[in-house]
């Protein structure tokens, strides 16, 4: 929907390309149009998922350590240890890697 005008317009889903997993109520994106039809479209650079299951936690050490979860999405990322079940967390949309908690 346009915010200015409130004119409902569809976006096939096919032209976000892989991003198509991020879309969510409410986010605002970008579409390109040429004569009225929708050519193009892309995300935010971010987008809030929520971690729906979580790998057991590691034991500490000194170095980093990363697991891997499943998002609300479906989605598998790489995120660090301290992050369980129900966190929301903040994912970059280029390259699918973890940001931060939202």
């Amino acid at each position: 929907m346009d915010p200015k005008t409130y004119e409902q317009l569809d976006v096939p889903k096919h032209l976000f390309g892989e991003s198509c997993v991020y879309l969510q109520d409410d986010m605002n994106v970008s579409v390109q149009l040429y004569d009225g039809r929708a050519m193009s479209a892309s995300i935010p650079t971010r987008a809030t998922c929520t971690v729906v299951e979580s790998e057991m936690p590691m034991r500490a050490s000194a170095t980093p350590q990363y697991k891997k979860v499943l998002l609300d999405n479906g989605l598998t990322v790489q995120v660090p240890k301290h992050i369980v079940e129900g966190d929301r967390i903040i994912i970059n949309t280029a390259d699918h890697s973890y940001m931060s908690r939202a």
